[in-house]
This record gives C-alpha cells, sequence and structure tokens, in this order.
C-alpha cells in the first residue's frame, strides 16, 4: 500500500491515460481530453495519502474520510455481544476512500454479505446494503468496522484476513463510489466527535478509552 493511489484503481487510471495520449497522438483532440479528464477524476479518487496517526495508545482514530452521520448505544449481539457504542461516517464522491484500522489488533472475523445499494445515509442501511465486517480484537477489547456500500458503490474491498495482525492507521480495504462506514466500540470508550464533523481516516481521534 505504499503507492500514492490505491491498486485497484489503477485499471481505471492506466487505461484512460493511454487513450487519452493515443487520442493525443492522432490528433482527435476532443477525445484526448475527455480522457484526460477520466484520468484526472480516477486519480484523484483513488487517491491514497500517506496518514501517520500521532493519537495514544487508549485512543480510536477514525475508519474512513467523510462526515459522522451520528454517534449512538446500541446492543450488538452478533459480531461484539455487548451493548456497543456506534460511529458512522459518510464517504462522499470526493472523500478519500481507503479505510483504515482504528486501533492496532488482531483480526478475528472478516465477514462479506450480499444486499441492496440504498443511498448510504439514509437509516436502516446497515442491515439492508452489501456491506463487510470487520472484526479486531485488542487485549480484551473488541472493535468492529463495518464498510457498507451505498447508492453508487458497487464493490467492497478488503485487504485483510482472519487472523492477520494490522497496525494502527493500517490500510484494511476501500469502497468504490460513495459510501458508508460504521465503528462499533465499547461503552467505555468516550466519542470526541458529533454528527455533522469531519473527519479523516487514519488522523481524526474518534474516541477515547477512559
Amino acid at each position: 500500500m505504499g503507492l500514492p493511489v490505491a491498486k485497484e484503481g489503477l485499471i481505471f487510471i492506466l487505461p484512460s491515460l493511454i487513450l487519452s495520449l493515443l487520442c493525443l497522438f492522432l490528433r482527435i483532440f476532443p477525445l484526448a481530453a475527455l480522457f484526460f479528464l477520466f484520468f484526472l477524476f480516477f486519480l484523484f479518487f483513488f487517491r491514497n495519502p500517506v496518514r501517520l496517526s500521532e493519537s495514544a495508545g487508549n485512543e480510536l482514530i477514525s475508519p474512513a474520510d467523510g462526515h459522522v452521520l451520528g454517534v449512538e448505544d446500541l446492543d450488538e449481539g452478533e459480531f461484539l455481544r455487548d451493548k456497543a457504542r456506534r460511529i458512522s461516517i459518510f464517504m462522499s464522491l470526493t472523500d478519500v476512500h481507503v479505510n483504515r484500522a482504528p486501533c492496532e489488533g488482531s483480526i478475528e472475523k472478516v465477514q462479506h454479505r450480499d444486499g441492496r445499494f440504498r443511498l448510504a445515509f439514509k437509516k436502516g442501511i446497515d442491515d439492508e446494503n452489501e456491506r463487510n465486517y470487520i472484526l479486531l480484537e485488542r487485549d480484551d477489547e473488541r472493535f468492529l468496522v463495518v464498510q457498507i456500500a451505498g447508492f453508487l458503490a458497487r464493490r467492497i474491498i478488503c485487504y485483510v484476513r482472519e487472523h492477520d495482525s494490522v497496525a494502527k492507521g493500517a490500510a484494511v480495504g476501500m469502497i468504490a463510489f460513495g459510501s458508508r462506514v460504521d465503528l462499533y466500540m465499547p461503552t467505555t470508550y468516550e466519542p470526541l466527535v458529533e454528527a455533522g464533523q469531519k473527519v479523516k481516516s487514519g488522523l481524526t481521534v474518534l474516541a477515547r478509552g477512559t
């Protein structure tokens, strides 16, 4: 993941650049300009900037770029099997779409589920839309990152597998073209963000353990 763009974007970036150069060579200037615009868009969308967190050990960093949709307490009976605090983040087309680990730990479970493609900011999509669950364990604590596809997002990509060890801020996957990421944590963590706030993956501290 040392590339300045996510590797999944290369199948879009390279062909658009090649087609632009080919049309320029053939002096088909309108098409050359069009393909170059596609090249710039894909380069921007699949960007993968270096993110170095300076957070404390008891702090969780954002797994996604975007705006906080909400912070709520609820029962998470399937993966965490306990009461949990959830922070939901909506990623628009202009956000970085590489998702990152909120803390260091071991990947205990990865599970993908098919579903619908409703708008990512609507309520109820966490049970209806296509999604991918990443269960992360650190010492005696468990955290759940859920990648949720949106209306435009038709592909969820997961980089990690069960029993992998990940560092805090390491890339764990991405979702193409607009989506949502939820982070579930123990209720002993105090949220440091609120609805509507802009956050950045691997940089913004979302919560602090008490």
